[in-house]
């Protein structure tokens, strides 16, 4: 009965796109997520160079991501705006906010820095919340799983070449011309989601109090089994899941005695397993559902975590392309799980509840992993992760078949 209903909410919206409009929405939002990449990484490189500190350049990615504890505030504003016009004129204030960078001077100026990347990761939670409402009014339900996979492989493949590109351009060229490049992609981001041909029904109008309106996402999440399954899963597998940022270094020093440069190369091959996973979802999704596909990409991240903690570098090897093919099934499976269960009305609500949801877990994971690391063998943590990912895959699927 709720998977009729979850279906219903999806497709109660009249669909007014076409291929050549769901091209030019993945190609923005591929573009903008691009820029995104290549900007924190770059900027953590140049904060690096200005302060000598690696604690000041950590904190780049933690500027970019501190927008996140803001998601009620960032569903409201969805729900609340058209959004597409929402989306054009946050890419074009990114696009101006970016050039922020052309006022740093020195070490005294790295605020700035810090500034312009809050900003882009404010930019960057609108557009997820956002686009995600707007793909299920541009795509029909049946086509969502399809458009999913499609949108996080080309993803993938921006994530897997912009950090590099990045830094390359920065250190050829300056920081600038990074800020320049990134303004560019946030206007023809704009460009594309104002050419996209849609129908979007005006923001629906409410008179319930604030707090009622910024819970509403939770509240429908909660009482919504098909959503709540694949939320409860997933942020249950990322409680241990998160260790693996912390854990892969010591699978490179201890467990194959290499320089830590060479968690380039692993990550690399882990970058590719996740384009190959995109690339089986766009095939999987639409036959076998959000809540399996969710599930056979946890199996494959646990698979993936079993394999590291094997000896040798051709289990190493494996283990991460596996583990990296995992990955994008399992924000397929989510981002579908959302879209075809919540009503548009309150879709950035319900996006950005969900999305707290599984974040906080791998947040907090990561953090705790990086303290037991140091304390305990790698391959504890790793049969840890092989545990937890596997349980909430065996949860997903029974309760599929339930």
């Amino acid at each position: 009965m709720h998977e009729t209903q979850g279906a219903t909410l999806a497709s109660s919206s009249t669909h007014t796109g076409t291929g050549r409009d769901e091209a030019l929405w993945i190609t923005g939002a591929s573009i903008s997520l691009f820029g995104d990449a290549a900007l924190w990484l770059a900027f953590g490189v140049w904060v690096k160079d200005l302060t000598q500190s690696n604690g000041a350049a950590g904190m780049a990615l933690f500027a970019y991501l501190l927008p996140a504890v803001f998601a009620p505030v960032t569903g409201l504003l969805t729900d609340r705006v058209r959004r597409r016009t929402l989306l054009v004129t946050a890419n074009l204030v990114l696009a101006a906010w970016v050039c922020l960078a052309f006022l740093v001077r020195g070490p005294e100026h790295v605020w700035l820095i810090y500034l312009l990347l809050a900003g882009a990761g404010f930019g960057a939670s609108l557009h997820a919340a956002a686009g995600s409402a707007l793909l299920t009014l541009l795509v029909p339900t049946e086509r969502l799983g399809r458009a999913n996979a499609i949108l996080r492989t080309a993803k993938e493949v921006g994530l897997l070449a912009a950090p590099a590109a990045g830094a390359a351009l920065y250190m050829a060229h300056g920081a600038g011309l990074v800020a320049a490049v990134d303004a560019l992609t946030f206007l023809v981001s704009a460009g594309c989601v104002l050419f996209v041909r849609l129908e979007e029904p005006p923001p629906t109008p409410t008179r319930r109090d604030l707090r009622t309106e910024m819970l509403a996402g939770v509240a429908h999440l909660w009482r919504t089994p098909p959503l709540r399954d694949v939320v409860l899963a997933l942020g249950g597998a990322l409680l241990a899941f998160g260790f693996f940022e912390p854990v892969i270094f010591a699978v490179v020093d201890k467990g194959l005695h290499r320089p830590a440069a060479f968690l380039g190369a692993l990550l690399t091959v882990k970058g590719l397993g996740s384009v190959a996973g995109g690339l089986l979802s766009v095939r999987l999704t639409p036959v076998h559902g959000e809540r399996r596909v969710t599930a056979l990409g946890l199996v494959l991240m646990a698979v993936g975590a079993a394999l590291l903690a094997l000896p040798g570098l051709p289990a190493a090897v494996v283990g991460c392309a596996v583990l990296g093919g995992g990955i994008p099934m399992v924000l397929i499976g989510f981002h579908l799980a959302v879209q075809k269960n919540s009503p548009n009305h309150i879709h950035g609500r319900v996006f950005t509840a969900a999305d707290v949801l599984v974040r906080v877990p791998q947040v907090s994971s990561i953090a705790l992993g990086a303290v037991l690391v140091s304390l305990i063998d790698y391959r504890l943590l790793l049969g840890i992760i092989v545990v937890v990912v596997g349980s909430g895959a065996t949860f997903l699927l029974s309760r599929t078949r339930a």
